[in-house]
């Protein structure tokens, strides 16, 4: 199928050069954001609110203008001075509302065409890219879809839709020792976390003349053998050694996902009692059904045909590539086409589930966007249901999490990429020699994050930041953005430090005077916050970092039916781009009906 090596070694160049992401594959060892005396590992200081989940910025804001001009000039350098290693590319930067910016350089040249690249139509939205393996991204949101249907659960074992599926846990060696399938199943999620065990592509080609080549290793076709049956994969299955426990390790598997999308078919079809006659009967048939139809995405599809050969992208390097068809046992895995329309409108429905466009939930969307493993070998890289993460430096210094899915198929690369923490995301298909997808997309991000972060606080600035003061001026407030976090000063209620109160330490201000601060955290829900008395080593848990918080958030009590370290925040934050937004109340519920307004107006 796909081979990982290529990838692997690509991102090996990543990481060991420091113009990648700005350099920023590194370890977290600079001093604190926040207190120069502390390693980070002993602070926690919570990121802004996710605001760009409802209120994006647009392509007009001088902010984001001036990023996509400095993607654009990045990508039209790219292009014209490779050397033609990249033949069409097509990028989109998204948010939730849509694209902030499209670009699209090259030229199509269509399957079975005799002519000349330079000759042929130039690359538009609507050209359409071998997606290689972000074709997985599909299915895992086909299995959420059945799963919100209730016709799954991930932890479901593959045997309760494939009674047929056996495998064989046993290692090489005489000690290895395994129980029985029955209390060691591969599950939905084993498939799709590549946690199952199941090798890179099985069956396995024959390296003859090992250890002289590796002929025959690698992915079908080019490991002589052609794309696989469905029996021909199970039957694999059932008698090649796992490459590890189910669970233990993850090993990337296009044989897992292949199978998993076999599942999928099955499971709709044991969920509605209905056979192939009345359900779908194949992978491709209920992803469209499930997938593409709801969404509109027109121009995703698993083969090229006489009807949509004149937008099909096909590289000047092996083109027979366009005329694979990969079967029913590997479409899931590697097998689909789409456009940049289309990854537009699919990456958008990742970013905001609630789009008219999404198939998936808010509650899917936040349930998803987990680690499943964290590498213990290395600092930055996890891996999730379906998803590659990696931690990559935000504009102030702190590592964030980028999701992404990289598809290489010969001469087809592509990234689906998102950065959750500021809502937006990457989609790139590419044809060409170049290998690396993923470069491209993370450099876009390298370029577009710090406008992103800086458009961010100036959102929350708007939102939350000045002096609040109540009607009888004894409540006040003082809120500041300082370096990616929202921070509480001077909170007194009623004439009382409620700092104090919480036992929150002072902090040095002046010379001649002192003041306390704590940070405020997003509970997850719009305009509502807590104040994150749990860290800065409360109650002596000063190296506990991240866990003080998480001991002591909500050890707080309730006063009036509320949490005493919560509040939230009423007004409209519309036209807040233009500088305006109505006018905002922060409510202080534990005090009943308190009300604070902003002072500092101009």
């Amino acid at each position: 199928m796909i081979s990982i090596l290529p990838t692997l070694k690509y991102l090996l160049a990543i990481v060991i050069s420091a113009h990648w992401y700005g350099g920023l594959w590194t370890n977290f060892n600079d001093s604190s954001i926040h207190d120069p005396t502390q390693s980070p590992r002993f602070n926690c200081y919570p990121f802004l609110p996710d605001l760009f989940k409802q209120t994006p910025p647009t392509s007009s804001h001088h902010l984001i203008q001036t990023a996509t001009a400095r993607v654009d000039g990045y990508l039209r350098n790219r292009f014209e001075t490779g050397a033609g290693d990249i033949e069409s590319l097509s990028i989109a930067i998204v948010t939730g509302s849509g694209p902030l910016y499209e670009g699209n350089f090259g030229r199509v040249r269509s399957n079975g065409s005799e002519q000349d690249r330079m000759s042929s139509p130039p690359t538009t939205r609507h050209a359409m890219y071998r997606l290689a393996s972000v074709s997985k991204l599909f299915e895992v949101v086909e299995g959420h879809v059945l799963k919100q249907r209730g016709a799954l659960s991930w932890d479901d074992p593959v045997s309760k839709y494939l009674p047929q599926f056996t495998y064989c846990p046993e290692g090489y060696g005489p000690s290895s020792l395994y129980d029985s399938l029955a209390t060691e199943p591969i599950t939905l999620y084993h498939l799709a976390t590549h946690l199952s065990g199941l090798g890179h592509d099985w069956p396995s080609g024959n390296v003859a003349k090992w250890p002289l080549t590796i002929d025959g290793a690698g992915a079908p076709p080019m490991n002589g053998l052609p794309f696989p049956s469905v029996s021909d994969v199970l039957e694999s299955i059932s008698h090649t050694r796992l490459v590890s426990p189910p669970g233990l390790y993850p090993s990337y598997s296009n044989t897992a996902t292949g199978i998993l999308g076999i599942a999928l078919v099955a499971a709709n079809q044991l969920a509605t009692g209905d056979g192939a006659d009345k359900e779908p009967g194949t992978y491709t048939e209920l992803v469209r059904r499930d997938v593409f139809d709801p969404m509109g995405l027109n121009a995703s599809h698993f083969l090229a045909t006489e009807q949509n050969k004149d937008l099909l992208v096909v590289p000047s390097l092996q083109p027979d590539i366009a005329d694979f068809d990969f079967l029913d046992a590997m479409n899931a895995a590697g097998g689909q086409w789409s456009s940049l329309s289309d990854l537009v409108i699919f990456t958008s429905t990742l970013l905001n589930p609630n789009s008219p466009n999404s198939v998936l939930t808010p509650y899917t969307m936040a349930n998803w966007l987990h680690a499943a493993h964290a590498f213990e070998e290395d600092d930055w890289t996890e891996s999730g249901l379906i998803w590659e993460i990696v931690k990559a430096k935000d504009s102030n210094g702190r590592l964030r999490r980028i999701y992404w899915k990289l598809g290489e198929l010969y001469s087809y690369h592509s990234a689906v990429a998102l950065h959750p923490g500021t809502s937006y995301g990457v989609a790139a298909p590419t044809a060409g020699p170049y290998p690396d997808a993923a470069a491209i997309a993370y450099n876009i991000f390298d370029i577009v994050q710090p406008y992103m972060d800086t458009a961010l606080a100036e959102l929350a600035t708007l939102m939350y930041a000045g002096r609040w003061a109540s009607a009888d001026g004894n409540s006040t407030a003082t809120i500041l953005v300082e370096r990616g976090t929202l921070f509480v000063e001077d909170f007194v209620l009623n004439g009382t430090d409620a700092l104090a109160t919480l036992g929150h330490p002072p902090i040095e201000a002046t010379a001649t005077a002192r003041k306390r601060r704590v940070a405020l955290r997003s509970t997850g829900r719009r305009d509502e916050l807590r104040l994150d008395v749990g860290t800065a080593g409360f109650n002596g848990l000063k190296h506990m970092g991240c866990y003080s918080y998480w001991i002591g958030s909500d050890d707080w009590g309730m006063s009036r039916g509320a949490p005493t370290n919560l509040v939230y925040f009423t007004g409209s934050a519309e036209g807040w781009e233009k500088g305006h937004i109505e006018e905002r109340v922060l409510h202080v519920p534990a005090m009943g009906d308190l009300e604070m307004r902003r002072q500092d107006i101009g």
